[in-house]
């Protein structure tokens, strides 16, 4: 038997209802029935809508809301972390904590990055030296400028200066060399090095210590952290940045060293081949291994025999030729500059050169630039400038004569020291004892320099050192109350052009051994200064 339902639900996809079939007029499946059926949804929908605009929410009035407000305040509020209350320290809690080794570390560093900082505005890093004037191009007034000066009161003021050398690592980075002081105090080392940046001139970056006065120093060719020191009981020192103020080695008193005065010393070779030379005022001359400081590799005791009788030399300055490790030049007190061979069949003096008639202060062998500037190469390698207390700077053609060739006696005083530039084949600066700075350029005039310089503040001390930078833009001098002054150099004297090189080069060839003067116009100079 077949019983049919009572009614009959209908669903139509735009939306679920509870209408019943007979609700539709005509029954389902027709169009009449599908109107009604969208007509009736669209009603209840709009119903909906009306009673969820009309209907009130519990727990929303505004108390409430202000409720909650404040309660996820307070919930925010706890979240955060406690931050610890501020407290002031006392006296001796702040003298503890200053005096804490890591903290006068920290301090000291940073401070010494903030002056660096601050130091560079003494410098015009923007300058073009592109774009210079007319005056400038020719080397005129402003070849050499004088920048600033380099004091410190605790280490270097009193103290003569004994050497300068500048950074072959960076070029900001120079050392100076310091005798001891005239009225020393207790806590005073005898002698000390100091490294100083350009950026920072009442503060040196390094200070090192040494138990005797130390009369010249050097870089390390190779390693920035290394530094090597010669001193007046003839030790030689060996300061690291990375270790203490004092010394990490110091060579012991032995026959084989040195026992007096330690006057010069350069090193020489290649980065897998280095060696040290030194020299000390009774004439010896040491070539130590970088490796074994304990005991120098050769010893050479300069002696020179002849018929006017013997001659013992004894050394205050000598120079190596440019990647030269076995010939060097010497000046000596007697006024005689010496070749001598370090290795060969006959090591020691081979060659002497007459001109002078004082000690000869400073030797240094032309830069040669040869090889850079397209030129011979023999016009500049056998160059040699010397200096002397006999008023005088003589230049020399080692390898063709053994008497000067050019005598520049534009003085009234010692002359202290002289040094080639590094990248202009014509120019070179010395110093004397009146406190001037001259620079030369032999292509402009060989009879007085171009430019005269002084210390704008009246410092009219000897100057006892001077040294061009790397790159030929700065040269650093020193006087002897321990200050350094450093000037800047034109970009005409750093930047040579090749027509230098050429008109240097047939300047050279046109020089010819000078007539010697005689010793009576040197003595009676001598009488008129003790006069």
């Amino acid at each position: 038997v077949d019983i049919e339902p009572d009614g009959h639900v209908s669903y139509e996809r735009s939306c679920q209802t509870d209408l019943r079939a007979s609700d539709v007029e005509g029954g389902g499946g027709n169009a009449g029935g599908q109107g009604a059926v969208s007509k009736s949804s669209t009603s209840i929908l709009m119903k909906m809508a009306d009673r969820a605009k009309n209907r009130v929410l519990t727990g929303t009035t505004s108390a409430t809301q202000e409720e909650r407000r404040l309660k996820r305040a307070a919930e925010a509020k706890s979240s955060e972390p406690e931050r610890p209350e501020i407290k002031e320290l006392s006296a001796e809690e702040r003298q503890k904590l200053e005096g804490h080794p890591d903290y006068k570390a920290f301090f000291e560093r940073a401070t010494l990055l903030v002056e660096r900082a601050l130091g560079q505005e003494a410098w015009d890093i923007a300058l073009d030296f592109k774009n210079t004037s007319a005056e400038q191009a020719e080397g005129g007034a402003d070849a050499l400028k004088h920048v600033d000066d380099y004091s410190e009161e605790k280490w270097a003021k009193g103290r003569c200066v004994t050497d300068l050398r500048f950074s072959p690592h960076r070029q900001e980075i120079f050392i100076s060399a310091y005798h001891q002081k005239t009225n020393p105090e207790l806590s005073d080392p005898d002698g000390c090095m100091l490294v100083w940046n350009l950026t920072m001139k009442n503060r040196p970056e390094v200070a090192f210590s040494a138990p005797s006065a130390v009369l010249t120093a050097i870089p390390h060719k190779f390693d920035p952290a290394l530094f090597y020191g010669g001193t007046y009981s003839g030790a030689i020192l060996l300061w690291d940045t990375r270790q203490k103020a004092g010394p990490v080695l110091k060579t012991p008193l032995s026959g084989k060293g040195h026992a007096h005065p330690v006057s010069a010393m350069e090193q020489v070779g290649t980065q897998n081949a280095t060696n040290l030379v030194t020299a000390s005022n009774d004439g010896r001359l040491c070539v130590w291994s970088l490796a074994m400081l304990n005991t120098p590799q050769e010893t050479f005791d300069l002696k020179n025999e002849s018929k006017a009788g013997r001659r013992e030399p004894s050394v205050m300055s000598f120079s190596f030729p440019e990647n030269e490790t076995n010939i060097l030049y010497v000046g000596s007190e007697d006024g005689v500059m010496w070749q001598v061979n370090l290795r060969g069949s006959k090591p020691g003096i081979a060659e002497l050169y007459e001109g002078h008639d004082g000690p000869v202060t400073g030797v240094h062998m032309h830069p040669h630039q040869g090889n850079d500037s397209g030129i011979s190469s023999d016009t500049t390698t056998d160059l040699c400038l010397t200096s002397s207390f006999d008023w005088s700077v003589k230049l020399w053609r080692v390898k063709h004569f053994q008497s000067p060739v050019l005598t520049l006696d534009a003085f009234e005083d010692y002359v202290y020291d002289v040094r080639w530039h590094p990248t202009h084949p014509a120019c070179f600066a010395s110093t004397d004892g009146e406190g001037h700075v001259d620079l030369w350029n032999l292509n402009k005039n060989i009879e007085s320099p171009v430019l005269r310089c002084e210390n704008p503040n009246n410092r009219r001390l000897a100057l006892n050192k001077c040294h061009w930078s790397i790159d030929g833009r700065k040269l650093a001098t020193g006087d002897s109350e321990g200050t350094v002054s450093v000037y800047a150099a034109d970009r005409s004297v750093a930047q040579p052009r090749n027509e230098d090189f050429v008109q240097f080069q047939e300047r050279v060839r046109q020089l010819k051994p000078t007539a010697q003067r005689s010793r009576d116009g040197y003595d009676s100079r001598l009488a008129s200064m003790a006069r």
